[in-house]
């Protein structure tokens, strides 16, 4: 029997991801458009989508401070647009956006990973003050696009629709997982093949439903400061999304590089 993969950092994850990635092409159906994101906190942000993937930011209740950055933006199903960008202003933050243009809802996330000295935290520390394992943070925000945000607002609910699922991912040729969706809070993670080869865990996550079998899942892992975030379909099989860490272990510049897989789900219960 092969040992396991050693642990790697995020940005080895995404240089090994590279080849031959099944990731979704990356459109530009904004091209050209300001977009207002009322969000559920009263925050108000503008995004200006300009030309050459750039795009530009003013308004308060993201908590970033408003600047301009590439940003990548996939459609996994018409009207349905994952955009995601790095602050370049700030430390070790990620903003994802999930619009969903025909019903004029949006759900915005802003990801955080751990300074260093978080990072070590020991795991019996975290466990003797009560705090999560992972130092890694997710704030999510419903909002309504181009209009006020009320409680009438639909938004982009919890959902236990995955709970059970054994799904297989493959995200290119040589890099396989498997994930099992435990509860509404937790799901396991293995690697069939690949850099991270043998290794496994189970970790922090969350699911948003979109709209029929179309899933929004984040998870936060611990051993390696990581985010994820990706937009499930399983009716087409396919995913879209992104994977958030630090570039290497001396927590001093980060990765964030974009993700997409075929989907199979071996078992359900």
């Amino acid at each position: 029997m092969s040992e396991p993969s050693a642990w790697i950092s995020v940005g080895d994850l995404g240089t090994a991801f590279q080849s031959g990635a099944y990731r979704l092409r990356t459109v530009e159906p904004l091209v050209g458009r300001t977009l207002a994101l009322h969000l559920e906190n009263r925050g108000i942000v503008d995004f200006t989508f300009e030309a050459n993937s750039q795009l530009t930011w003013s308004g308060i209740g993201l908590g970033i401070e408003k600047g301009r950055a590439p940003y990548e933006a996939t459609e996994i199903r018409p009207g349905i647009v994952f955009v995601d960008f790095v602050p370049p202003r700030e430390r070790a933050i990620a903003v994802s956006l999930v619009l969903d243009l025909g019903k004029g809802i949006c759900t915005a996330l802003v990801g955080r990973l751990p300074t260093a000295q978080e990072a070590r935290t020991p795991l019996s520390e975290r466990l003797e003050h009560n705090s999560e394992l992972t130092g890694v943070t997710s704030t999510f925000l419903a909002g309504a696009i181009d209009r006020s945000f009320t409680e009438e607002t639909p938004r982009h609910a919890l959902t236990r629709d995955m709970l059970g699922k054994l799904i297989e991912y493959s995200y290119s040729p040589s890099e396989r997982y498997q994930h099992i969706y435990l509860n509404e809070n937790l799901y396991s993670w293995y690697c069939l093949e690949g850099a991270e080869k043998g290794l496994a865990d189970t970790d922090r996550c969350s699911y948003r439903k979109l709209s029929g079998r179309l899933y929004l899942f984040v998870w936060r892992e611990k051993i390696v400061p990581t985010l994820g975030v990706v937009i499930v379909d399983l009716h087409q099989m396919k995913t879209t999304g992104k994977i958030f860490g630090y570039r290497d272990f001396r927590f001093d510049a980060v990765s964030n590089f974009a993700i997409g897989a075929w989907a199979r789900i071996v078992n359900s219960l």
